[in-house]
């Protein structure tokens, strides 16, 4: 049994307001204090400033004008009559209350409730007085200006605000009631429907009784109560200490239904006890309740306090009902008895009387009597069906599973195992053992799983697709499998592939798909993905608001993938983030709470039974508390909405990469070549939108250059330009090299290629040195079988995926032309220039700079030497030769300050021998590199290169 997800924050210790037309509501930190700024301001304000009044009864005399008319604001904007809960419900008090004349205590009980009936309209109530009514009118709007932000009341307040921005034309010098009938039959349809109390009392009373009726019959279908509607609206009119039945009813129910009620009035008049219905009432409400009905619940009692304010109010404005009359209070705190955490503890009972054990796993999967699963997974009902159906029958399990991946095929298997309930734990195998290996060993291998398994122990084959589609032995293997599901019928087998993976294992062998109960999962709805995060904060002793994990959901189902973060595990991936920012905050707050009650002025309030906001010594002893509470490490942290990050960036790139880009020394040309890939994809956006038809360029590259040209960093940067384009998902980079492609053995290297080419999806596969795929001596090469596979990948997957090949410009060259296909595929060429001396200089200087070092005169002057005596040929390192030098010097520079505060700290303990004591080193000192720390300057230049690369 549990509550809906909106309604669980009413179990929390939030400052919650809980207005129940709208829902809980958790108050923003610093919301109240801000909106009371506000309101101190407008009261301040030279137009207002002198507007007062000596008649109100609830604020300090002489009361401000602005003041008063806020003061009903706050009344109507709830609703008429309407329930307004929750631990921080006291609205005017926390908003005006250095402005009341005898502020009560704050309340912070979660089971806290009014029903205020207010009778302010507008566009004027106190400020009538001021004797420019234009100017009342102006200050009316402006307080509803200052109350923005408490999200419960900002329809009708917007509502009402639209109403002042097209007011009625009429003279605004008539008496305060005409001129309230003026703007009330000016307003539209939308501004009555936000607002139905404009529709004047029997208006309102009509539109109260339609809800009232409609909660009622609801209840009464998961709840059924022995009376009728009459009787139900008698003895609410009779709770209401009423003496009849209103004549306005006649115009709200019906001429035939107000009837009914006046002739049978008097009749249950005669010995009704207000007592004794609302304990009836409570027990009619909590079995609604538990029935799954809290919304309809809140629904009636809303419905039921806002008829009985009108009621009582008629023939005027609603009133404020009592507080006894209806149970809300006793509903509020019966659904936190109901549904609030509890602790429990084991009765001896359930285990000196356990019942006798039922039969063993192993016997349960050769009978009927398979355990029915309980299934955890989200958002897969096709699998869901099938795991229930294969744990109902009788025959073998054989159950292939396919879907895209984190989309819960693994947790599907195992749920499989344990409600099988097998004497051992299934047996795994993947297509990776599979791979390269001789066709005897591979069918030796897999007999020898089946034989095993047979009969009492689950057999998972995890990426079966890939084993029957390797180009070696894959056929071989898919005609061995379906020979085994033959020959052992007990075999119970989960085979899992990709999205898409029975259709290829039916182009391989048409029959094997056919052994298999077949289900597919699909990627998660923004739904999915909430439950997910939900489960995630849990997990991690946190909770969420149901505006949270709806946020997440809906963030989650627009978050690109990127690697294998993707599907179901990003949900965990944004529980950490969130869940350590919230942990900080409640450490920050815990610790200003802490250093509130430390500070002496604080005990000083303290002492004379005040704290520092003005509460009592119990509001006090509270917070002290709470900050205890919220320092505890078993508390579970509330996740609100606006812990939820607008955008998830899976690949932890934040920063503009375009003017990261600009900011890199040199690379001109490279620039100037980026800025007009930018300018074409900005251009075929704008034709897009304008409705003209455009063709997708192809935007693989080649890079060119030599070592340390900023080629790998580009490529990155590149990434990050596409997304943000548009062009790619999730813009990360995946640098790869021969070795990442090509395979040892027949069938390893396309399986290869295939998963570094899953990895670099929505984003940029960066190959370095791409040429010595072509480039292998040996006879039979599997660099060509690379480049075939990496052709066709590109081309199924050009929407969401960039390929970069770099290397040396000849050997790129030779490389484009050792494939009929490649050359198309890159149309696009960029050259690298090496770095000028200036250049490499200014990179040492920003290198050291990044590493918290400075450089000292003159060693600008000696790198310049240094570099005029090198060589410059395809084996200069450009920006890596300058950051291996940093290296060096960062590394004499240690020597040397290290040396230096030793014999500072020798001579100092030992300075017999007459020398002047060294110095200690400064900080200064300890952060600048001269040129005495560069690399020597060495008499065969060509050497240079063997130092320092």
């Amino acid at each position: 049994m549990r509550l809906p997800e909106h309604l669980e924050l009413l179990l929390t210790d939030e400052p919650v307001l809980d207005v129940y037309s709208y829902g809980p509501w958790r108050v923003p930190d610093g919301l109240f204090e801000e909106i009371s700024a506000r309101i101190d301001g407008l009261a301040a304000d030279p137009r207002a400033a002198e507007l007062t009044t000596d008649e109100h009864k609830l604020l300090t005399l002489p009361a401000s004008l602005v003041t008063a008319e806020i003061f009903g604001i706050l009344a109507f904007l709830p609703g008429g009559g309407a329930i307004k809960a929750g631990s921080w419900s006291q609205l005017p008090e926390r908003l005006l209350y250095r402005h009341l004349v005898n502020p009560g205590p704050l309340s912070t009980r979660m089971t806290r409730w009014d029903a205020p009936g207010g009778r302010w309209r507008p566009p004027v109530d106190w400020l009538i007085e001021a004797p420019d009514r234009e100017l009342a009118i102006d200050l009316a709007r402006d307080c509803l200006s200052v109350l923005e932000g408490v999200e419960p009341l900002e329809e009708r307040r917007k509502a009402l605000l639209r109403l002042y921005d097209d007011p009625p034309t009429c003279d605004v010098n008539l008496p305060k009631m005409e001129l309230r009938e003026h703007w009330h039959t000016h307003a539209g349809d939308d501004i009555v429907t936000a607002v139905p109390e404009l529709l004047g009392p029997v208006g309102y009373l009509e539109w109260v009784c339609a809800g009232l009726l409609a909660a009622y019959e609801h209840l009464t279908e998961v709840a059924p109560r022995d009376e009728t509607v009459e009787v139900h609206l008698i003895q609410l009119l009779l709770q209401g200490s009423m003496e009849g039945v209103p004549a306005e009813l006649a115009a709200a129910l019906g001429e035939d239904r107000y009837g009914e009620l006046q002739q049978r009035f008097p009749g249950e008049r005669r010995g009704f006890k207000p007592g004794a219905w609302q304990e009836r009432t409570r027990a009619w409400l909590v079995r609604a309740l538990v029935a799954g009905a809290a919304d309809a619940c809140r629904g009636w009692l809303d419905m039921a306090m806002r008829f009985i304010a009108i009621v009582q109010g008629l023939p005027g404005d609603p009133w404020f009902p009592k507080a006894e009359w209806i149970p809300v209070g006793q509903f509020q705190t019966d659904l936190r008895r109901l549904y609030a955490p509890r602790r429990r503890v084991v009765n001896p009972l359930t285990e000196t009387l356990r019942a006798v054990p039922a039969e063993t796993g192993h016997a349960r999967s050769r009978t009927s009597g398979r355990p029915e699963i309980a299934t955890s997974l989200v958002g897969q009902p096709e699998v869901v069906r099938a795991l229930e159906e294969l744990t109902r029958g009788d025959e073998p399990v054989r159950l292939l599973i396919a879907g895209p991946d984190g989309t819960g095929k693994r947790d599907a298997a195992q749920e499989l195992a344990k409600a099988l309930a097998f004497g051992r734990d299934p047996h795994w195998i993947t297509d990776n053992l599979f791979t390269g290996q001789r066709l005897s060993d591979a069918v030796a291998k897999l007999h020898a799983d089946a034989r095993d398994c047979a009969g009492d122990r689950l057999l998972i084959i995890e990426g079966l697709d890939g084993i029957v589609t390797d180009p070696g032995n894959g056929e071989a293997l898919a005609v061995e499998l379906h020979r085994l599901l033959a020959v052992h019928p007990d075999l119970h087998l989960v085979a899992l592939c990709d999205a898409g993976g029975e259709e290829r294992i039916r182009e391989i062998n048409p029959v094997l798909p056919q052994r298999f109960r077949i289900a597919r999962t699909q990627p998660f709805t923004a739904e999915g993905h909430a439950e997910l995060f939900r489960r995630a904060l849990d997990a991690r002793g946190a909770r969420g608001t149901r505006q949270a994990i709806e946020a997440a959901g809906a963030l989650l189902a627009l978050t690109p993938p990127m690697q294998t973060l993707r599907n179901a595990r990003l949900a965990p991936h944004l529980a950490d983030q969130v869940v350590a920012t919230a942990r900080a905050r409640a450490a920050r707050d815990s610790a200003a709470r802490d250093s509130a009650v430390k500070d002496p002025a604080v005990k000083r309030l303290a002492a004379n039974g005040v704290s520092a906001n003005g509460t009592g010594p119990g509001d006090l002893a509270t917070s002290a508390d709470r900050g205890a509470h919220d320092g505890d490490p078993d508390t579970k942290v509330i996740i609100r909405k606006q812990d939820i990050p607008e955008t998830l960036d899976t690949s932890y790139a934040a920063g503009n990469p375009l003017a990261e880009l600009n900011a890199l020394t040199g690379l001109e040309s490279v620039k100037h070549e980026i800025s007009l890939i930018v300018a074409g994809t900005h251009a075929a956006r704008l034709r897009s939108e304008s409705g003209l038809q455009i063709t997708p360029p192809t935007r693989h590259m080649v890079f060119t250059g030599n070592p340390g040209t900023g080629k790998t960093m580009v490529a990155r940067l590149l990434g990050r330009i596409y997304k943000r384009l548009g062009v790619l998902s999730s813009g990360h980079l995946i640098e790869a090299s021969r070795a990442h492609l090509v395979g040892e053995y027949i069938g390893q290297t396309a399986p290869r290629t295939r998963r570094l080419v899953e990895r670099a999806l929505g984003g940029v596969l960066f190959i370095d040195e791409a040429y010595t795929l072509t480039q292998s001596p040996l006879k039979g090469d599997y660099g060509h079988e690379a480049i075939a596979e990496l052709v066709k990948l590109m081309e199924d997957h050009r929407d969401d995926l960039i390929v970069i090949v770099a290397g040396y410009q000849q050997e790129m060259a030779e490389f484009l032309a050792a494939n009929p296909g490649l050359d198309s595929r890159f149309p696009k060429q960029i050259h690298f220039p090496d770095y000028t001396d200036d250049e490499l200089i200014t990179v040492f200087g920003q290198l050291a700079a990044a590493d918290g070092f400075r450089l000292a005169p003159g060693t600008e002057d000696a790198l310049h030497a240094m570099l005029r005596r090198a060589p410059r040929g395809p084996s200069f390192g450009n920006g890596r030769l300058m950051r291996n030098m940093l290296d060096v010097a960062v590394a004499n520079q240690a020597d040397r300050v290290a040396s230096a505060a030793f014999a500072a700290k020798k001579n100092g303990r030992d300075g017999r021998d007459g020398r002047k004591a060294s110095r200690k080193p400064t900080k200064k000192e300890l952060i600048t590199l001269s040129a005495d720390d560069l690399p020597p300057l060495l008499d065969h230049p060509e050497e240079f290169f063997g130092l320092y690369l």
